[in-house]
This record gives structure tokens, C-alpha cells and sequence, in this order.
């Protein structure tokens, strides 16, 4: 997912009109249960799931961005051994 479509994720799930790419989740209102939905619609549309800790440690949309590409890149190394 790129950076533009986690920010409009989490602009969805803390109710406001607009949320920047650089902007932490935490920051911006979301919370610890808020946080579970974010990671939630994350893996439905990906199916990478990223813990509440990777969020807490990198909450912007482009730090959850660059953790789903690392994750996906790992995935597809093993897949390939």
C-alpha cells in the first residue's frame, strides 16, 4: 500500500478530513483500539499483518508503508527459496 492510501485509511478511522503522510497516527487522534482497526483493514487489503507495536514504533503512513514493503519483500524471498 502506498503512503496516500494508509493516510486516507487512517483519515477513515480517526474521523477527520484529512490526514498527511507524514502525520503519526497517535498524533492525529487515533488510539490503541483505533490503532487494532487500522491494522485490521490493513491486512484485508494486503494480507500482511503488521503488529500494534509496528505502529507504535512507526505510526506515520509513510514509516507503515515502508514496514508492509519489507514484509512483503521478506515474504517473497522465503516463498522463493
Amino acid at each position: 500500500m502506498t503512503p496516500s492510501e494508509i493516510a486516507e485509511l487512517m483519515q477513515e478511522i480517526v474521523d477527520l478530513d484529512e490526514v498527511g503522510v507524514d502525520a503519526g497516527f497517535f498524533e492525529v487522534g487515533g488510539n490503541s483500539f483505533l490503532a487494532l482497526t487500522l491494522l485490521a483493514r490493513i491486512h484485508e487489503r494486503t494480507g500482511i499483518m503488521l503488529s500494534l507495536l509496528d505502529v507504535v514504533r512507526a505510526p506515520t503512513a509513510v514509516e507503515v508503508s515502508g514496514l508492509l514493503a519489507r514484509q512483503a519483500a521478506e515474504v517473497g524471498a522465503a516463498g522463493g527459496e
